[in-house]
């Protein structure tokens, strides 16, 4: 799993066409105020390591969040920039997963919809914590 995360000032979305992927979730425009924004992007492999791979991702996010003091979590699932990606049902279920587990953590998680492209307004931070990027294994 891999993950770029953005400290913005505030984050929109609007849907704009389906893509290449086999599953497509209902979309819907997404808006919110200060948050971290995670491009989002499951590998090859990290399926049967699930459980461990949430596990650190979970507690890696809740980390940066602590330290940027923040409770909204916005997920872009983006396979964009890397390379071996999971199976789209695979991912499908990763992301859920992960959704689910920070949302249990307290975070209000919001999420764009798998295999959709969204027009994207944003405002980013600029300090030394405003974009982190993480390799999880």
């Amino acid at each position: 799993m891999r993950f770029m995360a953005w400290h913005v000032e505030y984050f929109k979305a609007h849907p704009t066409e389906k893509g290449r992927s086999s599953i497509v979730e209902d979309a819907k425009d997404i808006e919110c105020g200060e948050a971290m924004l995670l491009f989002v992007s499951f590998e090859k492999g990290d399926y049967e390591k699930k459980v461990d791979i949430i596990d650190k991702a979970v507690n890696e996010v809740h980390s940066i969040a602590s330290q940027l003091k923040i409770n909204t979590i916005v997920i872009n699932p983006f396979a964009h920039m890397f390379g071996e990606l999971a199976k789209p049902n695979e991912a499908m279920d990763m992301l859920n997963e992960l959704q689910k587990r920070l949302e249990d953590r307290g975070f209000n998680v919001l999420r764009l919809s798998f295999g959709m492209f969204y027009e994207i307004e944003l405002k980013a931070k600029g300090h030394k914590l405003a974009r982190i990027s993480r390799i999880i294994s």
